[in-house]
């Protein structure tokens, strides 16, 4: 903040004792204001307003242009300030990855943000830092296609369960006569508590490679370690139990379309009974409120993909609309579609197969620093060198209402 919006707050503070000192004046002595206090009041209530239109013009045009400046720093390929991660070069991780190698020291912290923070993850276009880390995290959100629908991330520097409020149900408004009681409407407040559970891989290498000046050893562990977490804990967040690893969204969510039996769900979507084929997706599409729509993705199986891209309007259009930027997931009926190997197929009976909803509804808790720690004896009769890659991470859906399922019937 600008020692601008700081000038502009204190001149705001001034003007209100001002206003005030005119309205108890006519206050104490228990009357109206004058005709002159009125013109003052008028005045320093107009200047007031006005102070306050400059203020956020103000604060808004500062962060149009840290925002600018992080853009071209980033293309540049030079520090960003983030919540919890000051500007700076931070740690040379290659340069530790080499330490490693020579074996001058044996483990490595990998930190993330360190104070508790929300946030959402974008797609996989933006731009992340191509430091080990960030290496490491792109190739973890690509394989993980959870973590692409923007759920809510909290990250945490400590493992201890963490209880996150949630209301349940909402209080009402109440209209009110003059001078009448306005009754009590409190909302149902409940947690979620993530806990930190810990997922590892162990990456081995030759020590020829180790050895070979081309090979880019932290390249290479950061893809495979990134990877190999990354369809863990996705497989975790759609389905986990929540007993040594995560609660997935899935057995979570209500299933808010249900198809009958005897339809031919298990071949497809339904091609009989009340509901078929298209009118599945648009059921389940307005079974969450309005609100949720506008960030609501559809989450599927890609053999359920397949299925679904066939399916076409009353005119003969396809109702799948493929995605005109590179990158870009395709969409369905307006919302981003994301593939995940660890749904239910579209064949599978009684499984919810489609998921549709706004997931920053679903919380996915990560706690830093993930550990790296090389060990020589692990596979010393082999002569590979062992890199351990330890994260720790859960997650629970808070908001029940944000996702909703399509499922299969039973035969």
């Amino acid at each position: 903040m600008s020692g601008l919006v700081d000038t502009l707050r204190d001149r705001r503070l001034e003007v209100w004792e001002k206003a005030k000192e005119v309205a108890q004046r006519a206050a104490d002595e228990k009357r109206n204001m004058s005709g002159e206090e009125s013109r003052q009041w008028d005045e320093l209530s107009a200047e007031l307003s006005k102070l306050d239109e400059t203020i956020q013009s103000t604060l808004k045009g500062e962060l149009r242009a840290k925002d600018a400046t992080d853009a071209v720093a980033r293309l540049e390929g030079k520090p960003v300030e983030l919540a919890g991660i000051p500007a700076g070069p931070g740690p040379d991780y290659n340069q530790e990855f080499r330490k490693l190698a020579r074996r001058e020291i044996q483990n490595i912290d990998l930190r993330l943000p360190t104070n508790i923070e929300q946030r959402t993850l974008l797609d996989s276009n933006v731009p992340l830092p191509t430091s080990f880390v960030g290496q490491l995290y792109r190739v973890l959100i690509d394989t993980s296609t959870i973590r692409q629908t923007n759920p809510s991330v909290f990250t945490t520097s400590s493992g201890e369960p963490m209880v996150i409020p949630r209301s349940t149900a909402y209080g009402t408004a109440k209209w009110t006569a003059e001078g009448g009681t306005i009754s009590a409407s409190d909302p149902t407040v409940s947690g979620v508590t993530l806990n930190a559970y810990k997922v590892g891989v162990i990456v081995q290498i030759s020590h020829e490679l180790m050895d070979d000046e081309g090979f880019d050893v932290g390249g290479f562990i950061a893809s495979q370690a990134g990877m190999l977490i990354g369809v863990a804990v996705d497989t975790a967040y759609v389905s986990g139990t929540g007993t040594t690893q995560p609660t997935g969204f899935l057995g979570a969510a209500t299933a808010a379309v249900t198809a009958a039996t005897g339809t031919g769900s298990l071949l497809g979507l339904p091609t009989s009974g009340a509901i078929t084929g298209a009118d599945v997706l648009v059921e389940l599409y307005h079974s969450i409120i309005p609100q949720y729509r506008p960030r609501a993705s559809w989450v599927m199986h890609d053999a359920t993909v397949k299925v679904v891209r066939k399916l076409k309007d009353t005119t003969g259009q396809y109702i799948w609309q493929p995605a005109l930027v590179a990158g870009q997931p395709d969409t369905l009926l307006g919302r981003p579609v994301y593939p995940d190997p660890h749904m239910p197929q579209v064949t599978a009976a009684s499984q919810s197969v489609i998921a549709f909803g706004d997931f920053r509804g679903f919380f996915i808790r990560d706690v830093t620093p993930l550990r790296f720690e090389r060990s020589d004896e692990f596979a010393f009769g082999t002569d590979l060198v062992s890199f351990r890659a330890l994260y720790r991470t859960d997650s629970a859906l808070a908001d029940t209402s944000s996702i909703k399922t399509y499922a299969n019937a039973a035969s």
